[in-house]
């Protein structure tokens, strides 16, 4: 009779814990971090660094300028002879892809850096585990909603 309860509270603990995991497993997390004593309400011109070789490269550009678009920045990328004036930020994005049966993007970082010296002055990052499988879109819009600190991403997710 006595052992009933030990068999029993190893079974809750069993389930307590793949419970745990499997919740652990379905997670997405979104970050960001702004340089104390910037403000990002004098962005008016994002030059666009894209990564040298990336999945999805065009989709993914495509995706950022469109969220860029849409909340009402000009943008252009990043080239040699671009003379920097004031309100004009460079852009840039790396990402992480990884395979599980197809390919995912496992997470997107996003930043804003001054031209003049290379100072970050905010950085985001969306990251999702290999359960959740947002599509690109979402990744860059929950990125980008981090990024420019917005309540609502603009799909209106929240």
């Amino acid at each position: 009779m006595g052992k009933k309860p030990q068999a029993i509270n190893s079974v809750s603990l069993f389930l307590t814990v793949a419970v745990c995991l499997f919740a652990a497993g379905c997670s997405t997390n979104v970050s960001r971090f702004q340089m104390p004593g910037t403000d990002l309400s004098d962005v008016q011109m994002l030059y666009i660094v894209a990564p040298d070789d990336d999945r999805q490269a065009e989709q993914l550009r495509s995706r950022i300028e469109s969220n860029l678009e849409r909340r009402g920045y000009q943008f252009a990328s990043e080239g040699d002879s671009v003379v920097y004036a004031d309100g004009e930020y460079l852009f840039d994005y790396a990402t992480d892809w990884h395979w599980d049966i197809t390919w995912y993007l496992l997470e997107l970082r996003v930043a804003i850096y001054d031209p003049a010296d290379n100072t970050l002055i905010a950085q985001a990052q969306s990251q999702q585990t290999s359960l959740v499988r947002k599509s690109v879109e979402d990744v860059v819009d929950r990125a980008m909603a981090s990024l420019f600190d917005d309540l609502v991403t603009p799909n209106g997710d929240n």
